[in-house]
């Protein structure tokens, strides 16, 4: 009879914990959100030494989460955005440079890219911004996982092939043109579109950030009941400098300070709508820039020497502020080199998926950093440099070494920046102009055969090549050896029948 009862007991102890264990709510997949500016720099931001321009939004978000001082991209825009989407070295997947409207190539179709991991764990994915990875349809945001898309195939000083395109039914024709006057144009001005097909040429760019940011919101109010994954790159602060009315001449840093500080109030917005729709403490949001600043237009890259274009630390180090509420601990702030390549495995482990293991990946999972395990330490061995199909140079734990070799070359091809007014010249004056610039900036190398110990000289004014030999031979050696790899284990671009 003892026995009968205390197997009845039992059964129902047994009962009771598997109800308790299948009542357990499920930890909920995260939203996530990349914010990424485009040629903002290190020193444009509050949180990062800004004195003339105010980012109280972005500013707060490091405060409430985390600021890393050591975060890497590539020099220029296309890689950068390649490697967010492959987690891989740009040059690796065939974009070593930017992707002009004539480009016959673009990201591969063959690439696994982070919007389609996380589609795989069932989150919602949109683009709300500038893609920059290729200019056929065969190439765009929803070939490569995006459920949508709203913003410039490129960068907004980029023209378009009008052959290339499909013009919605209601597509707004603006500064006189006509559909007839556009499709007889080799490169039309830069044009807004909506899942492939163009909605307004060309498009409104003092509007750029305004209507991302409503579009922003309402991807986020449609999908506030199940994870998403919203990439919002923004155009500006690169050239044209366009903002809305109600930030024209508001900063004090002029026209680019402006969009800075509209960027900001976006970042807010989107901050503010988390909230109010009480997803806040289960997103993650991160807001970066895709390489340094253009100066000539007003950037700044505060401590650090070099610009967009260079692999200096002030073109390819940038801002990075993160914040996910009880899960990124308050007041973090780290300076171990981490890279963009690291969000395709971090955020796709974050919700609950698997990084490919059947192709090379280079980025690592960061969580424990963000997360401030005392012990987390950048994943990295190695930083490398690259510029074009170069490798300019590479950096271990302090140390940083640029040098001509392995591929001993001048500055790869750099985009070449014009003014509005200079956009409005004739089409034979832009293209001497373009020559003649790209000529000027391709004949200048970077400073080579120089070795810098970061944490005592984040300025790189002190060259230590000749007093440590044997530094410069160990990291030559290494970064050799990477070349070598690197060399070995590419994939290419995809390419198009178009030319």
């Amino acid at each position: 009879m003892k026995h009968r009862h205390l197997l009845i007991f039992l059964l129902c102890a047994l009962s009771v914990l598997c109800g308790s264990i299948e009542a357990a709510p499920a930890v909920p997949k995260p939203n996530i959100i990349v914010i990424l500016a485009d040629d903002l720099g290190y020193g444009d931001l509050g949180c990062y030494g800004a004195k003339d321009v105010a980012t109280p939004n972005l500013d707060r978000m490091a405060k409430e989460g985390a600021r890393l001082t050591s975060f890497y991209v590539s020099p220029v825009c296309s890689p950068t955005r390649a490697s967010l989407m492959t987690g891989c070295i740009a040059q690796r997947v065939g974009i070593g440079g930017v992707l002009f409207p004539r480009n016959n190539h673009g990201l591969n179709l063959d690439e696994k890219t982070l919007p389609e991991l996380l589609k795989e764990q069932g989150y919602a994915t949109a683009i709300v911004g500038k893609w920059h990875l290729g200019n056929q349809d065969m190439f765009q945001p929803l070939k490569h996982g995006f459920d949508t898309w709203y913003g410039t195939p490129s960068s907004n000083s980029q023209e378009f092939d009008p052959a290339l395109k499909q013009y919605a039914p209601g597509c707004v024709w603006r500064e006189g043109h006509t559909r007839e006057s556009i499709l007889k144009m080799k490169e039309a001005p830069c044009p807004l579109v909506r899942d492939n097909v163009v909605i307004e040429v060309p498009a409104d760019q003092t509007q750029f950030t305004q209507r991302y940011t409503r579009e922003a919101i309402r991807f986020i109010t449609a999908n506030k009941g199940k994870p998403f994954f919203l990439y919002l790159p923004h155009n500006m602060p690169h050239i044209p400098l366009h903002a809305s009315a109600d930030f024209v001449g508001k900063s004090q840093r002029g026209k680019y300070g402006d969009t800075i500080q509209e960027l900001d109030w976006s970042t807010g917005e989107i901050l503010r709508t988390l909230k109010e729709l009480g997803i806040d403490d289960h997103t993650l949001v991160i807001f970066v820039s895709d390489n340094g600043p253009n100066t000539a237009t007003g950037g700044k890259a505060g401590p650090l020497k070099g610009s967009k274009g260079s692999t200096l630390e002030g073109g390819v180090r940038v801002p990075f502020v993160a914040r996910w509420p009880g899960r990124i601990p308050a007041g973090t702030v780290s300076a171990e080199a981490i890279t963009i390549m690291d969000f395709l495995p971090t955020l796709t482990q974050l919700a609950g998926g698997d990084v490919p293991t059947d192709r090379v990946i280079d980025g690592k999972d960061i969580w424990p950093l963000l997360a401030g395990k005392p012990d987390a330490r950048s994943p990295h061995e190695a930083i490398c440099y690259l510029r074009g199909r170069g490798v300019d140079g590479i950096r271990i734990g302090d140390w940083k070494y640029l040098a001509e070799e392995p591929s001993g070359k001048k500055a790869s091809k750099v985009e070449v920046e014009l003014t509005a007014e200079e956009q409005k010249l004739p089409r034979k004056e832009r293209n001497a102009l373009i020559k003649e610039r790209s000529k000027a900036a391709t004949g200048k190398p970077e400073p080579t055969a120089a070795l810098y110990h970061l944490s005592a000289d984040i300025g790189e004014q002190n060259n230590l090549f000749a007093k440590h030999p044997e530094i410069v031979a160990r990291l030559k050696k290494q970064m050799e050896a990477f070349h070598q790899e690197l060399r070995t284990n590419t994939r290419p671009a995809g390419v198009a029948s178009q030319p």
